[in-house]
């Protein structure tokens, strides 16, 4: 970018010294010789510094792409589309930013494929990548208007849930993993089952994105050990028996 400008800043001198030259040749005292040699250099460099002012604003176009690519590139996953760890970590410190306990809360939802392992031994890593783009697409169509679904590593994807309480984190999870015990993902000539298990947790006040990821992690991990295919919590609530379980700490 810095040599964009300094190849602006010469046509804008090209551009001055031809128009100061335009202007010289009608003083009265030049000959008539000089005359028309200061007007057509001074018409010579207007219509030159047009022309390299346009090729200037083209490559700058085309150094901005380059850098927005790059910008994306480095936020996106390559495999599904969805943002990554790094925009995931991103999205959470900016709903921390307006983090209230009572008047705006944020709940976090980490979800995995269940024997996500038993995919790829059976049918190949090719169909696994298939599994994780067939979940993905599904994920962010389902989350579209609650949050910000990221690919946080593996099979593992992770859903910021701004303006969301635990209660309501707890449902759209449970009513999502419902989604997928529906989906298939056709692979080649084998239809493809797909489970999930998931773990959903509410911050509280003084949390840094760290405490809020390992305790959703945490109740994802009890889902595991819990039969998988199923929501668990983490984090003490007063609503335990409406949703049907014991608190993942």
């Amino acid at each position: 970018m810095r040599e964009i400008s300094s190849r602006m800043l010469f046509v804008g001198v090209v551009g001055w010294v031809s128009l100061c030259l335009l202007v010289a040749s009608w003083f009265p005292h030049l000959t008539e010789d000089l005359r028309v040699l200061w007007m057509l250099t001074g018409v010579t460099g207007l219509v030159s510094a047009v022309g390299l002012a346009e090729i200037v604003k083209s490559d700058q176009r085309a150094q901005e792409k380059l850098i927005s690519e790059y910008v994306t590139a480095a936020t996106l996953d390559g495999l599904t589309g969805l943002v990554n760890r790094q925009a995931l970590d991103n999205a959470l410190d900016g709903a921390l930013g307006g983090f209230d306990p009572q008047r705006n809360p944020l709940s976090l939802m980490m979800f995995d494929v269940d024997y996500f392992k038993q995919i790829n031994d059976e049918h190949g890593h090719q169909a696994g990548d298939e599994v994780l783009r067939c979940l993905a697409k599904k994920a962010a169509s389902f989350f579209e208007k609650q949050g910000c679904v990221a690919r946080y590593g593996g099979e593992e994807f992770a859903v910021v849930l701004p303006g969301v309480r635990l209660k309501e984190a707890f449902r759209l999870a449970d009513e999502f993993r419902k989604v997928i015990e529906k989906t298939v993902c056709p692979f080649r000539d084998s239809i493809l089952q797909v489970r999930i298990s998931a773990g959903v947790t509410e911050t509280k006040r003084g949390e840094g994105a760290d405490d809020i990821i390992r305790r959703a992690d945490l109740a994802l991990y009890t889902a595991k050990k819990m039969g998988r295919n199923c929501v668990w919590f983490g984090g003490s609530t007063d609503m335990i028996p409406e949703l049907g379980g014991v608190t993942a700490q």
